[in-house]
């Protein structure tokens, strides 16, 4: 493919829409004579938009650095004049979280000594891997704290090509990548680095700036940040969410951990008696239907309701010496748990390694489990599952 002639992006990072010709069509790969479309690069995302009214789904750059517009359907062919809309929002969110990055860069290096190692620039969020394993998340408390203050003084956004020569005189945080003339990225009083990317003039222009935490990656911590719009309706989120809780508990917000933490611990403690009455219940449930059995190793077959669980059952089940129990409780996706419990002779007369898919093939039953309890999940009518139970325990 034909290269294009000139990346009018870099002279009009604002520009949402041009008027060019058209170099070369291949299936969906269209190049133009210049575009306002940044392709992806430096964890940045390519540009989205339309070329008339064929939608741009991504933009990327060629082996031969020929920018290349991934359209779907053109409906345009070589020579062709074409209008170009930008996917502004998209644009804007990437320019100011490229922008806030470089901020945030500069700041761990100059302020903490933390190098960058590489940064991704998401839909949602904003991530930088730094030189360590680990940064206490008072830094990046921190940091968030510093870039805001950036944002809020106004800094000016500026770029410049020099040599290469010259640029590695300016002693840069990181290495320059590229051979030749180096494109500069100057934030004042703030952070220079070599950058192909695409930025806002003005720190103000990023908006917010906020710290959600950190990962392990590839033995170094990743910090992980949003940025502009995505930060505000965070907020707004958090804040509606505090507000329906408080509402909920009765609570203000100043004592709303500690009323949702006390409101946790009585459910807690309510749990466990709840789950001492289901298991005592079991027991004498079970009880009950022993009972009623009277050859020396009870045989019982059993559809639970849903005043106790079969994990319950098992547990009761498995403290009696003689027992061969198959219970099932249905699901409310339809399908049924199954469980078997086998003791004394009734672990001697059913081998279930040798009867398991005889007997739960009517049930379409999976699952496994250890002497004396084995369970898992099946569907349709246990009445076979039950006989089959029986038969062979004869």
């Amino acid at each position: 493919m034909k290269k294009h002639s000139y990346p009018l992006y870099y002279d009009e990072p604002y520009r949402t829409t041009l008027e060019t010709n058209v170099v070369s069509v291949e299936g969906s790969k269209v190049i133009l004579k210049e575009t306002i479309f940044y392709p992806e690069g430096g964890g940045q995302g390519g540009d989205r938009g339309t070329v008339n009214s064929c939608a741009v789904l991504d933009t990327v750059k060629g082996d031969d650095e020929a920018i290349i517009h991934m359209v779907r359907d053109p409906a345009f062919k070589t020579g062709d004049r074409v209008t170009l809309n930008l996917d502004w929002n998209r644009r804007f969110h990437f320019m100011k979280n490229h922008t806030a990055q470089h901020a945030a860069s500069g700041i761990l290096f100059n302020r903490f000594g933390i190098g960058t190692v590489s940064v991704h620039l998401g839909d949602e969020v904003m991530t930088i891997e730094v030189d360590r394993d680990e940064v206490a998340d008072s830094v990046g408390l921190e940091l968030q704290s510093l870039v805001n203050r950036a944002i809020v003084e106004g800094h000016p956004v500026a770029s410049k090509t020099t040599s290469h020569k010259d640029a590695e005189a300016l002693g840069l945080r990181r290495s320059i990548k590229v051979d030749g003339d180096v494109r500069l990225i100057h934030i004042d009083e703030v952070d220079t680095i070599a950058c192909g990317g695409l930025h806002v003039s003005n720190t103000r222009e990023i908006g917010l700036f906020l710290y959600q935490g950190q990962e392990r990656i590839r033995g170094h911590a990743r910090l992980i940040f949003i940025v502009g719009e995505t930060a505000w309706d965070r907020i707004l989120l958090n804040r509606t969410i505090v507000d329906q809780l408080g509402t909920l508990y009765s609570s203000p917000p100043s004592s709303l951990v500690e009323t949702v933490a006390k409101a946790h611990e009585v459910a807690a403690s309510e749990k466990a008696l709840l789950d001492q009455v289901r298991s005592r219940l079991a027991s004498v449930l079970l009880d009950l239907k022993l009972s009623q059995e009277t050859g020396p190793l009870p045989v019982i077959t059993w559809e639970l309701e849903d005043d106790i669980t079969l994990k319950d059952l098992g547990q009761a089940a498995s403290r009696i010496a003689e027992l061969a129990l198959c219970a099932i409780q249905r699901l409310e996706d339809g399908k049924l748990a199954w469980l078997i419990v086998l003791t004394g002779d009734g672990a001697k007369k059913l081998d279930i390694a040798k009867h398991r898919s005889e007997l739960l093939s009517s049930i379409n039953g999976k699952g496994g489990g250890k002497a004396p309890i084995f369970q898992g999940v099946g569907e349709g009518d246990p009445a076979e599952l039950f006989a089959r139970f029986r038969d062979l325990l004869k």
